[in-house]
């Protein structure tokens, strides 16, 4: 029984060791649980970055990352991304005086990304965490239903209560034999909140064996 009670409150209770679920209250009002793996800065205003790697380093789609930034007035994206690089968090590198993003290097100890083109990448924003990723516009303002960004990314402007995206892309390289870059969407990495009812067993499952426990070492 002992046994039984104790994974059962592992297998409810157990989170990643870095990521943790956030509740994000967006500029939309459409608010989402979002797993972030790490922050940085401080301030009033923020945002969450999400950087999807997709199938870097292997024929497959990996995981995307979400990093939280915080910050007081003014704030460009290179900005957000120097607090994530000063913190340790990720590496970036950078051209151009800062305003062309090279690549990302990012290894929490679990997943290791790095895109394999440098410079390779699609930027965008949005007030909407559920906003669909997709194809740029003729036109290229959108990235589905994403702003796309237009400025370089030491002059794109944050914005308190929106999303960034960083997507991996080729420009140079080569996709899998009939695929291109809009099969390889950005996806927000969104937490998985248990329902009140697997919260309520795993306090209770945690108890029992706790008072198990208690009742044995005293015997």
């Amino acid at each position: 029984m002992q046994r039984i009670v104790c994974l059962m409150a592992i297998s409810c209770c157990a989170v990643p060791a870095l990521a943790a679920p956030y509740y994000f209250q967006s500029a939309s009002g459409q608010n989402a649980w979002i797993e972030v793996d790490g922050w940085a800065g401080a301030g009033a205003n923020e945002t969450i970055l999400v950087v999807d790697w997709n199938f870097m380093g292997g024929p497959y789609q990996t995981e995307s990352h979400a990093f939280g930034f915080r910050w007081d007035g003014t704030a460009y994206e290179s900005d957000m991304l120097d607090a994530f690089n000063d913190a340790a968090i990720f590496d970036v590198t950078s051209g151009y005086g800062g305003a062309f993003l090279y690549n990302i290097a990012y290894n929490d100890g679990t997943d290791a990304h790095l895109h394999t083109e440098e410079g390779g990448w699609n930027p965008g924003s949005t007030a909407n965490p559920y906003a669909e990723w997709g194809a740029m516009s003729p036109d290229w303002t959108k990235l589905g239903e994403w702003d796309a960004n237009q400025a370089a990314y030491d002059a794109e402007l944050l914005q308190d209560g929106y999303l960034e995206g960083i997507n991996a892309v080729f420009w140079y390289g080569e996709y899998p034999l009939g695929q291109t870059f809009d099969d390889y969407p950005l996806d927000v990495p969104f937490a998985i909140i248990p329902e009140p009812s697997a919260l309520a067993l795993c306090t209770l499952g945690g108890g029992l064996f706790l008072l198990r426990r208690k009742q044995t070492t005293a015997a």
